[in-house]
Order: C-alpha cells, then sequence, then structure tokens
C-alpha cells in the first residue's frame, strides 16, 4: 500500500493560536538564586537559572512556567537547556502533584527555534506547518487527570541552545527529561518526587532510555514510561521503505517509498554528525542525498520531509541517495547500535512500560513495531502493548488516551 506522507498534511488545523499574546517570547536568563542539584555524569550540577510565567495555554487550566537550567549534555559538561513546566491550578495533592515527564517528536533535525517552548500549539510547528500533533491537547489531558507536566525542548533546542541538536541521541534524550524534571521540582516546591516518562514517536524513542538513566537523579522515584509509535528499528524501516518503492506498481508510490528511505538516512546523518563531526556523510550516501542535507538539517519537519522529498522528486530514479551497505557503515552502525533499542546490545526494561502504535502509521511501521515489542516481552520486561485499529502517526494519540491514563494512574498509584 502506498505510503503518503503528504495525505498527512492536507487537513491543516483550523484552531487559533492556543497561546495567549503573539507567540512566546524569549525570557531573561539570568541566575536567581533557586536550588542548585546534583545530578548526571560525574558531579556536574543540573542548576536552575531561572523561572518564569508564561501566558495561559487555551484549552489548558494550568499555571506555565518556562525554565532555563542546565543538563548533561553529549560531551559530559553542563549546558543550556529550557523546559516547559505546567502545573495544574489550585491545592496539589498530598505529597504533591506527580510528575509526567513529557518528550515531543521530531520538530526538526537540527533548527533550535522548532521547540515545544516556541509555538503556540507546544509541538515546535508541526500543527502550524500540516501535522496537527494534539500535542497541546494530551497535555491538557494529563493536567486534568492531576498531573505535573514537564515539557522539554531537548538539548539544542530552545532559546538558550548553544550547542547543536544531537538527533536520536538516546541518552541526550533521557537526560534532557531528567534534567527537566530536577529543574521543576527545584522551581515548583509542590511536586511529588514521582515521575513518569511520556513520549510520542522520536521522544517514544526517547522515553525508553529514561529507565538506565534515572539513577542519575537521586531522591527522585522514576515510576515507568508510556511511549507512543516510538520511532526504533530504523535500519529496518529504511529497508522496508526501500523495497515497497521498488517493488511499486506505479511512479508515485515508487517515489514515496525511495522518498522515506532517503529520509530515514538523512535523519540518522544529521544526527551522527553532531556527535562524530569528522564523520562524512558522503561515506554512507551519494552526491544527491549529500546536498541536500545543508538545507534539511535547518528546516521544521514539515519543512525536512519536504526538502528530501523534492530533492528525490527532481531526480526520480536516478537520485543518488544512501547507499546499499549504508547501516553498515562503521559510524552510522555504532551509531545505531548504541541508540536504537531495537537494536542496542542488551536493551531492556525492568520498570512498567506501555507502547501504543497505529496499524494506519506510515511512518512508524505496526509490522516493525510489534517485533520489536515482543522481544522484551519475551525476556519478561513488564511491558503492555496495544495496536489500536486505523489510527496513524497522530491520531494514536487521542486513540490511546484512556489507556495512558489509567496506565498512569496504576503507575503512581503503586
Amino acid at each position: 500500500m502506498p505510503i503518503d506522507w503528504r495525505s498527512q498534511t492536507m487537513h491543516k488545523s483550523s484552531r487559533k493560536a492556543r497561546v495567549l499574546g503573539a507567540g512566546i517570547a524569549l525570557l531573561l536568563g539570568g541566575q536567581v538564586g533557586l536550588p542548585t542539584t546534583a545530578a548526571g555524569a560525574g558531579s556536574s550540577p543540573i542548576a536552575l537559572k531561572s523561572a518564569a510565567k508564561r501566558p495561559s495555554v487555551v484549552g489548558i487550566d494550568a499555571d506555565v512556567r518556562l525554565l532555563h537550567h542546565t543538563m548533561i549534555g553529549i560531551g559530559g559538561k553542563p549546558v543550556p537547556a529550557t523546559s516547559l513546566l505546567l502545573t495544574p491550578r489550585g491545592s496539589p495533592p498530598p505529597g504533591g502533584w506527580p510528575i509526567v515527564a513529557w518528550e515531543h517528536g521530531t520538530t526538526t533535525p537540527g533548527q533550535k527555534a522548532c521547540a515545544p517552548s516556541q509555538t503556540p500549539e507546544l509541538d515546535g510547528g508541526l500543527t502550524r506547518d500540516g501535522f496537527t500533533s494534539d500535542y497541546a491537547w494530551q497535555i491538557g489531558q494529563f493536567i486534568d487527570a492531576g498531573f505535573a507536566v514537564v515539557a522539554p525542548d531537548l538539548e539544542g533546542l530552545g532559546p538558550d541552545a548553544t550547542t547543536p541538536y544531537p538527533y536520536y541521541n538516546l541518552s541526550s534524550l533521557a537526560r534532557s527529561l531528567i534534567a527537566g524534571v530536577v529543574a521543576a521540582r527545584a522551581a515548583e516546591p509542590h511536586l511529588s518526587n514521582r515521575w513518569a516518562a511520556v513520549g510520542h514517536s522520536d521522544g517514544g524513542h526517547g522515553v525508553l532510555g529514561v529507565e538506565a538513566l534515572a539513577h542519575e537523579a537521586p531522591g527522585l522515584v522514576f515510576a515507568g514510561t508510556v511511549a507512543s509509535a516510538p520511532y526504533v528499528a530504523i535500519k529496518a524501516h529504511a529497508a522496508r521503505f526501500g523495497a515497497d518503492g521498488a517493488a511499486a506498481s506505479n511512479d508515485t508510490a515508487a517515489h514515496q517509498g525511495l522518498m522515506m528511505q532517503q529520509f530515514q538516512g538523512a535523519l540518522m546523518a544529521t544526527g551522527l554528525k553532531v556527535v562524530r563531526p569528522s564523520f562524512d556523510p558522503a561515506s554512507v550516501m551519494g552526491p544527491d542525498l549529500v546536498s541536500a542535507l545543508p538545507r534539511f538539517r535547518v528546516l521544521c519537519s514539515v519543512a525536512a520531509i519536504g526538502s528530501i522529498d523534492a530533492a528525490v522528486r527532481a531526480r526520480s530514479k536516478a537520485f543518488k541517495g544512501l547507499t546499499a551497505g549504508w547501516a553498515e557503515q562503521s559510524e552510522m552502525r555504532n551509531f545505531l547500535a548504541g541508540n536504537d533499542p531495537a537494536v542496542k546490545h542488551g536493551f531492556t526494561l525492568h520498570r512498567p512500560v506501555l507502547i501504543v502504535q497505529g496499524d494506519a502509521d506510515p511512518f512508524v511501521l505496526e509490522a516493525l513495531q510489534t517485533p520489536f515489542a515482543n522481544k522484551p516481552k519475551a525476556s519478561g520486561a513488564p511491558l503492555l502493548y496495544k495496536v489500536y485499529q486505523g489510527a496513524d502517526h497522530f491520531s494514536v494519540i487521542r486513540r490511546a488516551n484512556t489507556d495512558v491514563l489509567t496506565f498512569l494512574h496504576q503507575l503512581f498509584a503503586r
């Protein structure tokens, strides 16, 4: 069946801006004498630098603050970071509001402005550009259920970022959440010490790495994980898209398969280049895809996909993109082995996990998600896996909402 990524952009949101005022402005980042908490690699601190109230988000009954703090970056040293903190209005429950640390999906391969804190819908421009994400809706559901929400921009994204975004880096994604939670508890005394991680797409991939690093936040109790359409099995996805394109019976389907295959490699090459600046993309791809990368990595996600689409369309079957063995090139193989839970050696889960997946998802394929989910289950992981008929990459958020909330309430009741 042809996979048309553009079909998901045809129903642009007619919702008005969710944030009162004209977008989200930059905040002062000066030190304000708030607590510093030791966490992360070695004894490097995660420090809350400042916190200021943001305009209310339409549809979310919460107090909203943007936190300026530090996190442990991929180099093992503190780097600037920003996280949104949303807390229910009114009096907290005994012990404080349980924390849902929420991680967004791919909003960009590398443009720091494509961050949740910088867009009205809290999705880095996804809804603005055509993918109605329902991220703000989901956050509102968490608030209504009595949870506080911490939503990091991620390392390298947001107004304070001074280092590149290390796309698909599992430890960076996990530490972005951990640092956001630590900073939130320094800013807000009415938060519980119990927290869970929830993420979608690449954020779903990222939350699968939290358990292994949760000990870096001493004094916090990590309860478990919800991963919605987690972006895993990269090599298998690229191969599947390429095979579908090669077997297609018409030019449109052939183009779609080829484009989606190139998109996987472009994302991974962009992420790898950040952690290994000496990496040469030409070692895994031909000149047409190499030429597309500079523009690709400075766009928000919908436009970034569109740039690959246009590059492939311009050359059609003559497009010189990923090499046949691109994922086996030594640097790329090591990058995937260290960051893709589907192939990461020894990857396991001990805390409760819920994975939700739509069977009509054109980006993260259910046919590849199911064997990934079944592998840790077979080894005894406390993993619940649910597939929703007819749900795609974004509609799965609403479809799975009841199950996700039930799972979170059970986690925090333990």
